[in-house]
């Protein structure tokens, strides 16, 4: 089916979505996830929409391409991984001709936008905060049915939103955002050093965060002077449509964002088509590889990547192991370990790995795993029967080589898998060295302090990192030689886990990160510009304008 009607809000509504024929960092901070936990009257209100949504003929979202709504490509449908019979939205599987089409109507309307002055651009972006606002609690129905998240954690993703639009406008505002600090030139001509921006940017998303990570570096683009082409994840499309829906409310020309849907193939396409430059956010694999292809051709282009981690949390002979146990079960196993910030591996002292264990053991083994509507309810699903199946291999090699599991409880016929602490596992081994991206943890136990180190910075990834210790000396040490981009020192509640637009930045070192600078952050939009220096004479001053 071709292109329709001209989408004049790109949106798709919770509630009137016409029905369909069936369907590459991280966590909230402690003192947010506070603010917006759960009561018993907003639990009940999150259960009886996500409820009521299930009842309803699913939302098939469109490609948007140009300002129109296209339906083209094979049909894909997504479950609820809570309740897998039950499918709660579709896509289709965008073809290469329309992922190109996207890129070249991007750029075309990318020429006006560059010409709007960026006082004016950024006052278009900030239009779109009381949408966003308006929409929180609708988002968090679609992440809770698509992705499986309990209120607290979807409610944030989306709130997140609102908070990254805020903060990038911020810093698009500041005096300086895009010029260079320059001292005046003594030749006596005028001169100045400006951010441009690329072009065009694609934007190829995660189904963990599946919202914010389209809109956070759509917005940043887009402040930037660049045109989007988001593709979403085809385990949350509906989900990663809000981009669609934000963008529209912003008055952007016609065809700057497009959004379109699928696997892996119209990633590939995105990636093969020439674009200007590409933000991703997924597996290191993938990452490099699209770091490779973009090197070749008639010149190297911007590959913005965020990828894993094989996240460590030392815990020495000084730690309070109370505050050490509790950070490390929430940073271990919200999301079900799927997130790129997650913690996957304890690194302990001799003197506490017996008590830290017994601690660890005892909170993981009262956790409930199951429908996130659902009182009591740790954390949902997994995202597919695939990511369920691999847990399993995990966790069966795991007792075939005699090493210690315990396991949290499990609810429901959904992809539950039980959250697991493993101990006794040697630091090297491929449980504790490879990243799994599902609710399993090893305990290994180490020397030292400076043994541990050793091997938290033994990987060629370095996204997260935390300590918990009674020693100022050991923390100062920590901070000084671990190599990774976010990293706590004896936070409660967050081992590995914490980042917020406003407070904290968010990126990683090594394979984690290809860029150096972090998302959620001042320095964040200028990944998305090229530098230019610029001499005129004194008479022509009045045309350096950026």
């Amino acid at each position: 089916m071709v292109g329709s009607r001209r989408s004049d809000s790109w949106s798709v509504s919770a509630w009137d979505s016409p029905a369909g024929e069936g369907f590459v960092g991280c966590s909230p901070h402690r003192r947010i996830r506070s603010v917006i936990s759960m009561t018993a009257d907003t639990n009940s209100q999150f259960a009886r929409a996500v409820e009521e949504r299930r009842g309803l003929s699913h939302v098939t979202v469109p490609h948007i391409v140009g300002g129109l709504e296209y339906f083209e490509g094979p049909l894909l449908q997504r479950e609820d991984p809570s309740h897998p019979n039950v499918i709660v939205s579709a896509c289709h599987e965008a073809p290469a001709e329309l992922v190109g089409r996207a890129v070249a109507e991007s750029r075309e309307a990318q020429r006006l936008w560059r010409q709007v002055p960026l006082r004016e651009r950024i006052e278009r972006v900030a239009s779109a905060i009381p949408f966003a606002e308006a929409h929180v609690e609708d988002w968090a129905v679609r992440v809770a049915l698509e992705i499986g998240k309990p209120y607290a954690a979807a409610h944030a993703e989306a709130a997140e939103v609102v908070e990254i639009l805020r903060s990038y406008v911020a810093y698009a505002a500041a005096p300086g955002a895009f010029e260079d600090d320059r001292t005046a030139d003594p030749s006596g001509v005028a001169s100045d050093s400006v951010l441009k921006p690329y072009g065009v940017f694609g934007v190829i998303t995660p189904f963990n965060y599946p919202i914010v990570q389209a809109a956070g570096p759509a917005i940043a683009a887009l402040l930037a002077g660049n045109g989007v082409v988001v593709k979403t994840s085809h385990h949350g499309p509906w989900s990663g449509h809000a981009v669609a829906e934000l963008c529209g409310g912003m008055d952007l020309p016609a065809g700057l964002v497009a959004v379109i849907h699928g696997a892996d193939d119209p990633g590939r396409a995105l990636v093969a088509s020439g674009i200007d430059g590409v933000s991703f956010t997924g597996s290191v694999a993938v990452g490099r590889a699209i770091l490779r292809s973009f090197q070749e051709g008639p010149y190297p282009r911007p590959v913005i990547a965020e990828m894993g981690g094989k996240n460590p949390v030392i815990v020495t002979d000084s730690a309070d192991l109370e505050q050490a146990a509790d950070g490390i079960i929430f940073s271990a196993f919200d999301l079900g370990g799927q997130k790129c910030s997650a913690l996957s591996r304890v690194l302990v002292t001799p003197g506490v790995r017996d008590r830290l264990v017994e601690l660890l053991e005892e909170r993981v083994r009262v956790l409930v795993m199951g429908d996130p509507v659902d009182d009591g309810v740790f954390a949902g699903p997994v995202v597919t029967r695939a990511a369920a199946a691999h847990h399993a291999s995990l966790v069966e090699s795991a007792r075939a080589e005699g090493f210690r599991v315990a396991e949290s409880l499990t609810k429901g016929d959904g992809y539950f898998v039980p959250s697991v602490v493993v101990s006794g596992v040697p630091s090297s081994h491929d449980l504790a060295t490879i990243e799994h991206f599902v609710p399993f943890l090893t305990v290994s136990e180490v020397a030292d302090l400076d043994s541990a180190l050793t091997v938290a910075n033994a990987t060629d990834m370095g996204l997260t990192a935390g300590i918990y210790t009674g020693d100022r000396d050991e923390a100062r040490a920590f901070l000084d030689r671990v190599e990774a981009g976010c990293v706590n020192v004896n936070v409660p509640g967050h081992a590995t886990t914490g980042w917020w637009p406003g407070p904290q930045t968010f990126g990683g070192w090594k394979g984690s990160g290809s860029t150096g600078k972090h998302t959620l952050g001042k320095w964040y939009f200028q990944l998305f510009t090229r530098q230019q220096a610029r001499k005129i004479p004194r008479e022509l001053e009045d045309l350096l304008v950026s």
